[in-house]
């Protein structure tokens, strides 16, 4: 089949900046929806990041298959041509923080009273209700996930590829699909600290919300099985699911591992962890995922993200990224629909309605 455009015919103006906004606007192109990117005069500020001769790569990663607008929202003039074209879309998808907006008379209120039949959808940190500004690491924090996260000596660790930025993308842009679908006029309203809670807690949130205790930070040890971690090779690092009773059956005999049931392995775990790491310290890295694939047993090497792409790539072509003609590489969609993937336009200049740039070819 080819790559399904659902979305082909329906206009969606983006009002948003960094990731969660433009991720969720993004998808909807990958679909086949207009994305119209409303920046102003400087731009978003992603594009003020680091990157190559070809721009910031955070810009590029974010809004691919876009146009660019620039309005000046702060005025009135700029408000009104905003409102003009949001009259002739389907959808806003916007990640302005809620007191800006209702400073800009861009309230969720507004906009539902003034665009009945507009699906808009707005991403913040604590809901439409509060009008704090919210950035993915403080996310991280306030919802618990940097103390679930935390080192093996209790200090919490947020993680640095905004994963709530990236799940609130996500959900904005499924709902915001389904709501466009449905031609019905919505208001989505996006808490990141709920998206948090939900793909970040997961299993943690439903056993604290049902009074069980937490167990403490665990570093990188899994949680629910033992010996399960990241583990020291001669030359570099594994990672080793072995805690499973099938994989612990396994992998005792060959690291000389004590005999024990799942519930104390869990409580022990520390222990357990050195009698796997006594072994794999003394190997290659190599040696030890060969050994772990003869015994059936889930590891993984712990790659630089250089050889890792190019790991991934080897698996299935035109994965991580896809280069154009002039050398830039513009990230490509994840999936594939009968073996093709969505065609992705690399992210638009500022201000440039139809990117002059190479097409991916």
């Amino acid at each position: 089949m080819a790559v399904p455009q659902p979305l082909a015919g329906f206009r969606v103006v983006e009002l948003s900046q960094f990731i969660a906004g433009p991720t969720a606007a993004q998808l909807l192109a990958d679909f086949g929806a207009e994305v119209i990117k409303i920046e102003p005069p400087a731009g978003d500020g992603s594009r003020a990041l680091p990157g190559t001769e070809h721009g910031s790569g955070y810009f590029r990663c974010f809004n691919t298959s876009k146009e660019s607008v620039v309005l000046e929202i702060g005025t009135d003039a700029g408000r009104e041509e905003l409102r003009d074209l949001l009259r002739r879309s389907d959808a806003l998808v916007c990640n302005i923080a809620p007191g800006t907006l209702a400073r800009l008379g861009l309230d969720a209120g507004t906009l539902e009273r003034d665009f009945p039949d507009l699906v808009v959808t707005l991403v913040s940190g604590f809901g439409q209700q509060d009008g704090r500004t919210c950035m993915d690491t403080i996310a991280q924090c306030e919802s618990g996930f940097a103390w679930l996260n935390g080192s093996e000596d209790g200090t919490p660790r947020v993680s640095t590829s905004w994963p709530v930025d990236f799940f609130s993308g996500l959900y904005a842009a499924f709902s915001t699909a389904m709501a466009m679908v449905s031609r019905r006029g919505a208001v989505v309203d996006i808490s990141m600290m709920e998206v948090a809670s939900a793909m970040l807690l997961g299993p943690a949130a439903v056993l604290a919300s049902e009074g069980a205790t937490l167990g403490a930070p665990c570093g990188n040890r899994d949680r629910a099985s033992a010996p399960s971690s990241i583990y020291a090779c001669a030359n570099g690092y594994v990672y080793i699911y072995g805690g499973l009773d099938p994989y612990w059956n396994r992998l005792r005999p060959l690291v000389g591992g004590e005999e024990a049931s799942f519930s104390e392995r869990l409580a022990r775990a520390e222990e357990f962890d050195a009698q796997v790491e006594a072994w794999t310290s003394g190997r290659s890295r190599d040696d030890v995922l060969a050994e772990m694939k003869r015994r059936g047993i889930p590891a993984g090497a712990v790659r630089h993200p250089s050889e890792a792409i190019e790991k991934i790539r080897a698996l299935r072509p035109g994965a991580v990224t896809e280069p154009t003609a002039a050398g830039e590489h513009v990230p490509a969609f994840p999936a594939l629909f009968s073996g093709a993937r969505p065609a992705r336009r690399p992210a638009p200049a500022l201000g440039n309605p139809t990117s002059d740039r190479s097409q991916n070819p």
